[in-house]
């Protein structure tokens, strides 16, 4: 027990470590790159000068993180694209979170630190996109849903995952995803079945609906501009 103790509490300080460092370089790319906005930045920051639940293309979460980060630094480029380490860092460690609880210590180090090191998610670190902003929102759902299979979510954890699930449709609708292979889990896996059919499983789903439906309701006011 002291061993494997031992060995969680030393592969979480590693794991930190090594996140740490690449979000340093990435925060450096940031703030010496010579690139300009791309369209698509572009158009978000334009998006997040006035907060709305929708926007003509988008959810709104991306445009409200782009109104946080120039509100405090300013409208530069760097400023723009602040957040997108911190998110990409934040779904790596969720990844080390979920693995670390599905198969040990070792195998959440490297889940973390693949995720951290792909090509892809090195771009997507030093640009803001919509899937950078998605990301961390479905890497920490995925943990909360096994927490939840597998008996150890209370109802803190249930509501939690509505939360991330709702925020996970005001970054991206591809979060859709995400509640179909929820659905399909619970329909084929007997212990996923049994925690969330339940009370704390509808909990669940009005969480996730309650923060979804702002923007829900914005669209029906904008002629569903953004569907």
């Amino acid at each position: 027990m002291v061993n494997s103790v031992h060995d969680r509490d030393a592969a979480a300080r590693f794991t930190a470590l090594i996140l740490i460092g690449l979000l340093i370089v990435r925060l450096a790319c940031i703030l010496l790159t010579p690139l300009e906005l791309y369209a698509d930045e572009a158009q978000y920051w334009r998006w997040g000068q006035s907060l709305e639940w929708g926007y003509y293309s988008k959810p709104p979460l991306i445009a409200w993180l782009i109104h946080a980060t120039t509100s405090v630094f300013g409208d530069s480029a760097w400023a723009i694209r602040l957040p997108a380490p911190f998110l990409h860092t934040i779904a790596a460690w969720c990844l080390f979170l979920l693995g670390r609880n599905m198969a040990g210590p070792k195998v959440g180090l490297m889940a973390a630190v693949g995720y951290a090191l792909m090509p892809a998610v090195f771009l997507s670190s030093t640009v803001l996109s919509t899937d950078g902003v998605l990301m961390p929102i479905w890497a920490l759902a995925l943990w909360l849903t096994w927490r939840a299979r597998q008996g150890e979510a209370g109802w803190i954890g249930f509501v939690s995952l509505g939360l991330a699930i709702g925020a996970g449709f005001l970054a991206k609708y591809a979060m859709l995803y995400f509640v179909i292979g929820l659905a399909l889990i619970i329909i084929f896996d007997g212990p996923s079945r049994r925690h969330f059919l339940s009370l704390k499983g509808v909990a669940t789903a009005l969480t996730a609906l309650a923060v979804f439906a702002p923007h829900l309701v914005w669209n029906a006011q904008n002629d569903f501009a953004t569907v």
